[in-house]
């Protein structure tokens, strides 16, 4: 955030107002439609806060002083009250929000006629100013650990039954330390447990090109989870290309493979990302991730910028569990809301084995209902994109040796996928690398199982571990080769520091 010179005396307070008997007026941040952000600072402790007053353009207005906030015209006094207890309980929403990459509410009080909340004061710059110094694209890697970031924000916000509904490069801070922090919750709205959509249906601002269709047709029973996503897809689009997200129609419009003419990318950017930017943007909302975890399981079946550590920290998932209720949730009030120790080698050998299990169950149950034959099946109508002569589909649901899966990548004429492509299962283990007509085969391939967090990185043959390394949540792992059974062979078991471990 940084101070601002252009201080509007007829708006905003003047430098140097104490509020609270607490905190002292530094200078001006930023302004909206309905409030001022000031930096300030605490008289007795000497900290640096971010403060938000209530201040509705066209409605308010200051005495002489500039201190007093009045309504200039009678007839707006009720929408001046509604709106100011909409504010309140936007800064009690965010106190409740504990996450180090949302901006933390610290404080709130009335006073000189509205209301002011405290926050963090983040000494930094948005994406959207990022941008402008720059002059050019932020590169992969870094965009990358924005994602990563952001997608943290966003575990926390919808594990409450909230959805920001203005993800924006506006609204995503960088700290000096470059500690994204997402800001700017006043149009965000409450899940309801009975509809699926929003509480409220009071008016839905948002931003054009980051906001999908059900948003700017106010679909309100149709907003969820997706909704911020799509709203995300376009933030990293806009970061990685400096260019301005098309509209939702501009992208149906586009009948170009991997719609190349609305979101052209720069050619440095990586296919994988590509493909994730292309599934949070996809203008069917029912085509797009449903939580943060499909995102996570997409993005750590193979390195994507530096991520690549089965151990970061999105994948310990804090998201509602799809088997608990929305009423289970802690309810939070929205502004727009109008209602409102490492175990024993044994042990983990154990583990490993009882996960192959599931994947031999898996295998043995296709050819148990495929009459032991190597058939495959497509579901019609999935969207399938032809790039010169090679075919890839994206998100496609269809069965292969190893089981029901969603797949990305290529296929062959059949429909079958052969080539690089990526797999995630109905239990939630997820395959990336290469494919022969629908078996795994290949090296360099990964396989994650979602159960227990172990990772295998090598070579397969036929759906089979041949030879490669299998990594286990705590760091340890076996590096050598695996029998038909998916098991540790002949190798060597080794501690997360590369020291051999005896295994009896």
């Amino acid at each position: 955030m940084s101070k601002q010179d252009n201080i509007n005396l007829e708006s905003m307070l003047r430098v140097g107002t104490v509020l609270h008997g607490t905190y002292r007026i530094d200078g001006y941040l930023s302004s909206g439609g309905f409030g001022n952000t000031y930096v300030a600072t605490h008289i007795n402790f000497n900290e640096k806060y971010a403060i938000k007053e209530f201040f509705m353009k066209g409605v308010n207005e200051r005495d002489g002083n500039n201190t007093a906030v009045s309504v200039s015209n009678n007839e707006k006094v009720t929408e001046f009250t509604e709106q100011l207890e909409k504010f309140k309980k936007e800064a009690r929403r965010l106190r409740k929000l504990n996450n180090p990459h949302i901006v933390r509410v610290y404080d709130l009080f009335e006073e000189n006629g509205t209301a002011y909340y405290v926050m963090d004061f983040i000494n930094g710059e948005n994406l959207k100013e990022k941008l402008k110094r720059l002059g050019q694209p932020i590169n992969e890697s870094e965009s990358t650990e924005i994602l990563i970031q952001v997608l943290d924000a966003l575990q926390e916000v919808h594990s409450q039954g909230i959805w920001h509904l203005d993800l924006k490069p506006a609204n995503v801070m960088l700290d000096d330390k470059g500690t994204v922090k997402v800001i700017d919750f006043g149009a965000s709205k409450q899940f309801n447990s009975k509809t699926g959509g929003a509480l409220s249906t009071s008016s839905v601002t948002y931003t054009n090109g980051y906001a999908p269709i059900e948003q700017m047709e106010k679909s309100y029973e149709k907003l969820g989870p997706w909704t911020d996503f799509y709203a995300l897809g376009a933030t990293i689009y806009n970061i990685l290309s400096n260019e301005r997200p098309p509209m939702p129609s501009d992208i149906n419009d586009d009948h170009t493979p991997n719609k190349r003419l609305s979101l052209p990318l720069p050619d440095s950017v990586s296919d994988k990302m590509r493909d994730l930017i292309l599934w949070m943007m996809k203008t069917n909302r029912k085509e797009r991730p449903a939580t943060v975890q499909d995102i996570a399981d997409y993005m750590k079946a193979g390195a994507m910028g530096s991520y690549g550590d089965a151990e970061s920290t999105i994948l310990e998932t804090r998201a509602i569990p799809k088997d608990q209720s929305a009423e289970d949730v802690v309810q939070v009030d929205s502004y727009d809301n109008d209602d409102s120790t490492q175990n024993t080698q044994k042990t983990k050998k154990a583990i490993f084995i009882a996960a192959c299990a599931g994947l031999l169950l898996a295998v043995g149950g296709f050819f148990l209902f495929n009459g032991g034959g190597n058939e495959h099946k497509q579901e019609a109508g999935q969207e399938t994109i032809a790039v010169d002569t090679v075919k890839t589909v994206t998100q496609q649901m269809m069965t292969i040796t190893l089981g029901e899966c969603k797949y990305t990548g290529s296929v062959n004429e059949a429909g079958v996928p052969d080539g690089k492509g990526y797999a995630v299962f109905a239990n939630g283990d997820s395959v990336n690398g290469s494919f022969v007509k629908g078996d795994v085969e290949g090296d360099n391939i990964t396989y994650y199982f979602k159960e227990n967090g172990d990772t295998y990185l090598g070579s397969f043959k036929k759906n089979h571990f041949t030879t490669g390394r299998l990594t286990q949540k705590d760091g340890t792992y076996f590096e050598g080769s695996f029998d038909n059974d998916y098991l540790p062979a002949k190798g060597k078991w080794y501690s997360k520091d590369g020291k051999p471990i005896q295994v009896n």
